[in-house]
């Protein structure tokens, strides 16, 4: 997979996954009332914010749950690998307090591995250190306060599952739906047609021995009808290539969403739902979203004017027009529109990207 087309957790994301960090003050407070010294404080200070900065860029890298290891190139496994040196530094500091950092050293299995796999090594990730923990503490509370955390990813990647595989199903079911409506639409042209020329030609191969004018005018019906079939399937499969603004506006919900992006729609419900210009536009911006932004929002507005699609991400960079841009623009011109490319936000650090089609 490409690195610029992984899905990007949303900034909703990232404050979920950093607002558990409030929980490592325990071990935090244990290494500096403790009695290991002021060398492991310090250590286990240093260590506790380095832990902190390295789980809250491994969550930003994260492409979508469920993805292979494979997928998420080198972050993983050099993240898991550097939380795990970091808590283990931290460890003369905190004593058996240390088992708070591994319900965060699992959520980055859990939520980058498949389901199963993910949730066996994460769950002994909290299982065997903090069981080592609470039998030197000589209290469960360093076994049972990180497993209350550890339930609480297991619960949230489980219901991530969930919420995946029913969109997956919608996406079947949609799948289904159009084949079902091609199928109806070619027998509709083709079947009623083609019985036709087949009992004209029948007609005709009798005609040939005993009348040719008959056989003649069977012969020119059947040529006729032909080009009529012809002109129907062409404008079947017109029709078929097509795209439509609704299917499209829940096909773009469902791909941001999917990229961990944020979609905020707004477009006009008297817009026909056969605006082929509009429709392709939202397919062409919405995919150079997902594709390249690593945005958290994209905002969708549309009027009978003019469509827009902003987000807010790393922005276009002066990059050159790809043949998606450029065959809208082409478009667009056919039908007496215009295209324009900018910043979202020309003075910020993410400048973002703004599609904006006008007629």
């Amino acid at each position: 997979m490409d690195p610029a087309e992984k899905p990007k957790r949303s900034l909703a994301g990232m404050f979920y996954a950093g607002v558990w960090l409030v929980f490592l003050g325990f071990p935090l407070t244990a290494a500096i009332t403790g009695p290991s010294g002021p060398l492991w404080t310090g250590v286990a200070i240093g260590a506790t914010a380095a832990f902190i900065a390295v789980y809250l860029r491994l969550f930003w890298t994260l492409s979508a749950p469920g993805d292979p290891v494979a997928h998420q190139g080198r972050h993983v496994v050099w993240g898991v690998a550097a939380l795990s040196a970091c808590a283990a530094l931290a460890t003369p500091g905190a004593g058996p307090w240390v088992s708070t950092f591994t319900p965060f050293i699992a959520a980055a299995l859990i939520f980058s591995l498949p389901l199963v796999p993910g949730l066996a090594a994460g769950t002994l990730v909290w299982l065997v250190p903090s069981a080592v923990a609470a039998q030197f503490s000589g209290t469960l509370w360093t076994l049972l306060g990180p497993g209350f955390g550890v339930a609480v990813i297991v619960f949230a990647r489980l219901m991530e599952h969930n919420e995946r595989r029913a969109q997956e199903a919608q996406h079947h079911l949609r799948v289904v739906s159009e084949r079902e409506s091609i199928a109806r639409d070619v027998h509709d042209v083709l079947g009623h047609t083609l019985t036709v020329l087949s009992i004209k030609a029948q007609l005709a191969r009798r005609l040939l021995d005993r009348d040719l004018d008959g056989a003649r005018a069977e012969l020119e019906s059947i040529d006729e009808l032909a080009r009529e079939s012809l002109t129907q399937i062409r404008s079947t499969v017109t029709e078929l290539r097509t795209p439509s603004l609704a299917t499209e506006l829940d096909a773009a919900r469902g791909a941001l969403r999917a990229a961990g992006i944020t979609p905020d729609i707004d477009v006009d419900p008297l817009l026909p739902d056969r605006d082929n210009l509009f429709a392709w536009a939202l397919r062409e911006g919405v995919t150079n979203a997902v594709r390249h932004s690593s945005a958290a929002t994209c905002r969708v507005t549309a009027t009978a004017a003019v469509l827009t699609i902003s987000d807010d991400g790393a922005g276009c960079g002066g990059a050159e027009p790809g043949n998606g841009l450029t065959g809208l623009r082409e478009r667009a011109c056919a039908a007496g529109a215009r295209v324009e490319v900018r910043p979202t936000h020309p003075d910020g650090e993410r400048p973002g990207t703004t599609l904006e089609v006008t007629r």
